[in-house]
């Protein structure tokens, strides 16, 4: 049973949205770094909360997010409450400096996310809670069948699993502004790149002109990663493929009336497929919404069926 029911200001999906992103008022937290070296020669920090637990949740935000995105911020501070360790993995040149390679970091991958695991042995069990893009690298992660046996659980929130789907409706007039804020970020980190490693063969005005994701997605993040081009890499990338592998409990939240998601970001099939996944898909939440409270100064209802959803899975 879907139980959230949200307060009337937050029924709207747009403002479900972008209230929370803006305006809610968050703890900062007080993490202290540490930078992972990849085996390419590149890097990516990792920001820890650490209550001395045996168990870590590895925190994967969305796209051109970070550990200080107020969404992460509020579900460290829920984790923290509930006595684990956080991990909030900044993804590569997403830490407030840019990475060492041309390549960025992308919605399907993963290896970085295997590294990070690798390097934080002091841990008995291990959960992953990602948000959009990040929920998408966790459920390819568990559904590729090399999972480290730590990890117990992992929680999706709103999360597009059919990257090809999202990014059609993320290019229609409803989703105009989203879209032009996250083109901007993108398109500045990757002239930018293009500047530092003028040999990459990276096209300007490709860039400079893309209009949506997809062009985007051709432009830079297909090349740069070796993918053929923006579909290869939505095919290859999207986690829906990978659901019905996944061997260990995942929930995902996505909630109906979030305008980032596609009819085919509700894997209602899939799911009921797979024994180890659960699809839950609230009527109202918006894109990583989900108040409790209008003020927002609760704690968020997917932050907390998150931490009771690991809490089934932890000794």
């Amino acid at each position: 049973m879907v139980d959230y029911r949200p307060p009337f200001l937050h029924s709207n999906g747009h403002l479900a949205t972008i209230l929370p992103n803006k305006l809610r008022p968050t703890k900062r937290q007080n993490f202290k770094r540490r930078t992972i070296i990849t085996p390419d020669g590149d890097f990516f920090d990792v920001d820890i909360l650490s209550n001395k637990s045996s168990t870590a949740v590895v925190l994967l935000h969305g796209l051109e997010g970070n550990s200080t995105s107020k969404y992460i911020q509020g579900m460290a501070q829920a984790i923290q409450v509930n006595g684990f360790d956080t991990l909030c993995m900044n993804f590569r040149g997403c830490s407030g400096r840019p990475n060492s390679t041309f390549q960025s970091y992308h919605s399907g991958k993963t290896d970085d996310l295997a590294l990070l695991m690798s390097e934080f042995q002091n841990y008995e069990s291990i959960h992953l809670i990602g948000f959009s893009l990040g929920g998408n690298v966790a459920l390819k992660y568990m559904g590729e069948g090399n999972t480290d046996p730590r990890v117990k659980s992992c929680v999706a929130i709103s999360t597009p699993v059919d990257l090809a789907g999202s990014s059609s409706v993320l290019s229609t007039t409803e989703n105009a502004l989203y879209l032009s804020r996250f083109l901007r970020q993108l398109k500045s980190k990757a002239l930018d790149k293009g500047k530092r490693f003028p040999k990459s063969g990276i096209n300007p005005h490709q860039i400079k002109s893309a209009r949506t994701f997809h062009d985007f997605d051709d432009a830079y993040t297909a090349p740069a990663h070796g993918f053929d081009s923006a579909g290869d890499y939505y095919q290859k990338s999207s986690s829906k493929q990978f659901l019905k592998s996944i061997q260990k409990p995942a929930l995902i939240i996505n909630a109906l009336n979030d305008s980032f998601l596609s009819d085919s970001c509700y894997p209602y099939d899939d799911c009921d497929q797979n024994a180890f996944t659960t699809l839950l898909t609230p009527e109202f939440g918006g894109h990583v919404g989900f108040a409790s409270d209008t003020l927002m100064r609760k704690q968020f209802w997917h932050e907390q069926k998150a931490i009771d959803f690991i809490a089934n899975f932890t000794t």
